[in-house]
């Protein structure tokens, strides 16, 4: 009985005690192995954690603080290549995958909304008498929207003709 069959259908740890060092060279049916990193970044209120792909794209992340050290779950934000990767997981397994439409009106569409979102939280402090509330509201906005700032511009950095903040305003 060959090692390959011997690890179909167990777990990505099942498989790992019997690859050992070997599993990161293969991909065993039906699991899928993904090259890439874990990285750990300082940010204002504690350490933002993503997994990226072997080209650094990110995958997933959230932001870790001591609040949460103790929890098993928490927020974690799903990105673009991460649900591409799913996509072909769900398609080779015939489940439904995202629907795949024109590029333009997909890319219209994300930036509407993501200017809404702007337009939203842009309100959310334009308050006639700031509170303790708004206070903490707009540290969390601009610790929310620099991030966002900085991974948009390095993701779009590389498209000709782009042009973004690299750095924050202080």
């Amino acid at each position: 009985m060959s090692k390959e069959s011997d690890l179909f259908g167990k777990t990505f740890d099942q498989q790992l005690q019997v690859a050992g060092d070997e599993i990161a060279d293969s991909d065993i049916s039906p699991n899928r192995r993904v090259p890439g990193e874990v990285v750990f970044e300082p940010v204002l209120n504690g350490v933002r954690v993503t997994a990226r792909d072997s080209e650094h794209r990110v995958l997933w992340g959230f932001i870790g603080s001591k609040d949460m050290i103790n929890q098993i779950h928490c927020p974690v934000a799903v990105y673009e290549t991460l649900q591409e990767l799913l996509g072909e997981e769900l398609d080779k397994h015939g489940l439904p995958k995202r629907e795949a439409g024109d590029p333009m009106q997909a890319a219209q569409r994300a930036v509407d909304a993501l200017q809404e979102t702007l337009d939203n939280l842009k309100a959310s402090i334009q308050v006639k008498k700031v509170s303790d509330a708004t206070l903490e509201r707009a540290k969390a906005i601009a610790r929310i929207a620099s991030d966002a700032d900085r991974m948009i511009c390095l993701e779009a950095s590389s498209f000709k003709g782009i042009k973004g903040k690299t750095e924050p305003e202080n």
